[in-house]
């Protein structure tokens, strides 16, 4: 790709495409945390 070797263009493209999936992931696993938290701060 754009005439870089294969090792290269996958470090180059596949490592931000991993860290823009792994923080929508870490996103939508984390949005209800301030709910979570305050409804386990209630029951204490």
């Amino acid at each position: 790709m754009f005439g870089l070797p294969t090792t290269t263009a996958l470090l180059v493209f596949g490592f931000p495409v991993f860290w823009i999936l792994y923080t929508i992931v870490f996103l939508v696993v984390s949005k209800d945390w301030v709910r979570d938290d305050a409804a386990g701060d209630d029951a204490s």
